[in-house]
């Protein structure tokens, strides 16, 4: 049986990914902001390089958008609403889409056995200021304001709270 989620604001998210310093939490890979590849292949593009770009999917597949397949910023249940897990923000962390997608519903503790990825440590220690490209997607979606989804317009007005 499949449970029906409310849609986590787009303030609950940023407030999730901010407190993670954009990390996930199962690999502790940096991740990035998904809707800033968009705009970053639309500036490329506009400034007039045709050839093929793999930067943006609206599916994130992998021929289309490594970066996101394997590091685009989402929001994971720590315990899996199907496992009864709370849809709250104490049960809510960053995760990496790779990692997501390997999880599943799987229980924290059955997760933590599994063999995967071994988690990313620095030389010099986490990184301090990574905020995932957000502000870059903030400067790139103010030059077209017009232009914009009403899911990027909500994504901004979130981003300049």
């Amino acid at each position: 049986m499949t449970i029906k989620r409310p849609p986590l604001s787009k303030e609950l998210q940023l407030s999730v990914f901010r407190r993670d310093g954009w990390l996930c939490r199962w690999c502790n890979r940096p991740v990035i902001f998904a809707p800033v590849m968009k705009f970053l292949e639309r500036e490329i593009r506009n400034a007039g390089y045709s050839a093929p770009l793999s930067y943006h999917h609206a599916h994130w597949t992998r021929a289309n958008a490594p970066l996101l397949d394997e590091l685009g910023a989402v929001i994971d249940h720590v315990e899996a609403l199907s496992a009864g897990g709370a849809h709250s923000e104490d049960n809510l962390t960053t995760a990496c889409n790779k990692c997501n997608g390997q999880k599943s519903n799987a229980a924290r503790i059955e997760w933590e056995k599994r063999p995967k990825h071994k988690p990313i440590k620095g030389k010099y220690g986490p990184p301090l200021c990574w905020d995932g490209f957000s502000t870059l997607f903030v400067i790139l979606a103010q030059r077209d304001p017009l232009g914009l989804t009403a899911v990027e317009k909500d994504w901004l007005r979130a981003l300049c709270l």
